[in-house]
């Protein structure tokens, strides 16, 4: 029986990171070194590696705090360009670190329009760590990666042997090894006894595809993401707009609601031409369309957090779609 073949993109972060001391699971981010794609694969026995047909393709070694929507656009391109040269690809694994895995994921899943599975994967732990989660984490989205009923499913998150949508899935937690959550919904899925499990199908899948206008001159717009607090005066929603900001995500207080003079500023957005998106902080949950917001010119925010609407606003500015169209992207579902 032919061995499924995985294309791994590797593009640093905790799983391609390593400390002197085994027991360094917090320094390591700034005084460890980094490891290459192979240095990952030679962690999994042979016999594990021998299930696949594994081809590596470096694409950066950075810290996850250092992506932007630019390098994920390089990202998705790289992925577009490896299944046309390679069509005999049956999956993808994108190693990432995990501070921003979430925004990857759920960009990737919105531009993407690809018939393979694709599996963004990270760890909790170093390389070099004892106990380090990243072969365990690695294994399990190589079995993914290569199952067919992954397909069809938009781009998954493996974690700690369970399987998430792109954009469902949070980071909850610092240092434990389950920080991965889908809080509304929970995983749709498991990698049990080298086994893979479906329970579900995602609840929703938001999606947008390649903006036309970027790589033929087109600029990222700014969106920004304002944080509600008890006392907020509203002098960050207007630094952002004053900064050219063409949109912002507003992380009200649960259930999403921002103190009176956040209010008036982001009413003077609006009136500035600016789309305004109400989210929540909140770990459950989202915003539905009020009155009160409807009436004001203000988006809700549905079920996607601050971090993942960010994205999702940036790509709908990128391709001109109107406030009806943006509107009915966050409803669902």
């Amino acid at each position: 029986m032919p061995r499924p073949v995985i294309a791994i993109i590797s593009t640093g972060g905790t799983i391609a990171r390593q400390a002197a001391d085994p027991r360094d699971t917090v320094d390591y981010a700034e005084i460890g070194t980094n490891i290459d794609g192979d240095d990952l694969l030679e962690a999994l026995p042979e016999g594990v590696r021998a299930r696949f047909a594994v081809r590596g393709i470096a694409f950066s070694s950075c810290d996850s705090v250092e992506m932007t929507l630019p390098r994920w656009f390089e990202l998705a391109g790289v992925i577009n360009r490896t299944l046309l040269e390679q069509p005999n690809v049956d999956g993808v694994v994108v190693t990432h670190g995990t501070s921003s895995l979430e925004e990857a994921a759920c960009f990737l899943d919105l531009v993407l329009d690809v018939s393979c599975p694709v599996v963004v994967v990270g760890a909790q732990r170093p390389a070099s760590a004892i106990s380090a989660d990243g072969p365990a984490n690695l294994f399990a989205a190589l079995l993914v990666a290569s199952a067919p009923q992954a397909a069809g499913r938009g781009v998954l998150v493996v974690a700690n042997n369970e399987i998430h949508a792109a954009q469902e899935v949070t980071k909850a937690s610092t240092y434990q090894l389950e920080t991965f959550r889908s809080p509304d919904f929970g995983p749709i899925g498991m990698v049990e006894a080298n086994r893979v499990i479906f329970g579900r199908m995602p609840a929703y899948r938001r999606h947008i595809g390649w903006p036309e206008a970027y790589g033929v001159g087109g600029t990222v717009p700014r969106v920004d993401i304002c944080y509600s607090h008890a006392g907020a005066d509203g002098v960050g929603i207007r630094a952002f707009v004053a900064a050219g900001a063409r949109g912002l995500i507003s992380a009200g207080m649960l259930p999403g609601m921002c103190t009176p003079a956040e209010n008036v500023a982001l009413d003077e957005a609006v009136t500035r031409g600016v789309v305004v998106v109400q989210a929540t902080s909140g770990y459950c949950g989202g915003v539905v369309q009020r009155q009160e917001l409807c009436q004001r010119g203000i988006l809700a925010a549905g079920h996607m957090r601050p971090r993942q609407a960010r994205i999702l606003l940036a790509l709908a500015l990128m391709t001109g779609m109107d406030r009806d169209g943006m509107q009915a992207l966050f409803d669902m579902p």
